[in-house]
């Protein structure tokens, strides 16, 4: 068997049995609303993560690390037309362009933090874009990414708006509906979706809060990693 495969049949098995559980108990048990974030993390940090953050090489005089959207030989599809963008390392603007583009549509300052969501108007299905950093006037890199494509896009997210009236009606909380769709994320490879949603808890348990901490660090010492130059084509 795939050595990917079984984590990912793991967290699906796992994300089925609690779920119910979660809806029920959710007041008393409130370990199970992130338990399904440990099985999760496990996939993540796991030998062969699914993420590949894109860093520079030995020679790069800064050392910048961009974790999602990341940078698979094969590009990454994000269902979010405002995906969230982490990254490690000293950063002072990130930009958004059409691939190809020199022109910024979306820009903002973020000196002191390492991620942030895009907030800017909504990015087009089908579409690819450039994320870039920038530690000076110039970029320092880049990761393409694309929206996928509107039909799928909206059967997404027509799935989603279904679960989470589902979970709402029998009292669940909010970070265990993000759990809930970060799961329905990972069936589906959407991994920039996943970190999306647990970035998303605006009152993080113990749990999953310790688990963002380090998402930059662990993705990022992966020897997964990805070297890359100017975005200039």
């Amino acid at each position: 068997m795939n050595k990917f495969l079984l984590p990912t049949l793991l967290l699906s098995a796992t994300a089925l049995s609690i779920l119910p559980n979660q809806a029920q108990s959710v007041k008393k048990t409130p370990i199970q609303q992130t338990f399904s974030w440990t099985i999760i993390s496990q996939v993540l940090f796991g030998k062969k993560p699914p993420i590949q953050p894109r860093k520079g090489g030995s020679r790069d005089p800064v050392s910048i690390c961009m974790v999602s959207p990341d940078a698979p030989i094969q590009g990454r599809i994000v269902w979010s037309d405002r995906p969230v963008f982490i990254w490690k390392g000293s950063v002072q603007k990130i930009a958004v362009r059409l691939v190809g583009s020199e022109e910024d549509i979306w820009s903002q300052s973020v000196g002191g933090i390492q991620s942030t969501n895009y907030t800017g108007e909504a990015l087009q299905p089908g579409q690819r874009y450039d994320w870039l950093v920038f530690y000076g006037k110039s970029p320092n890199k880049f990761v393409s990414f694309q929206v996928m494509d509107a039909q799928q896009r909206d059967r997404i997210t027509t799935q989603l708006r279904t679960l989470e009236k589902r979970l709402k009606a029998k009292g669940v909380n909010s970070e265990a509906i993000a759990t809930a769709k970060a799961n329905f994320f990972a069936d589906r490879q959407l991994w920039s979706d996943v970190l999306q949603q647990a970035y998303s808890v605006e009152k993080p348990s113990p749990e999953l809060d310790r688990i963002r901490k380090d998402i930059p660090d662990q993705l990022c010492n992966q020897e997964q990693t990805v070297g890359s130059n100017s975005p200039s084509r």
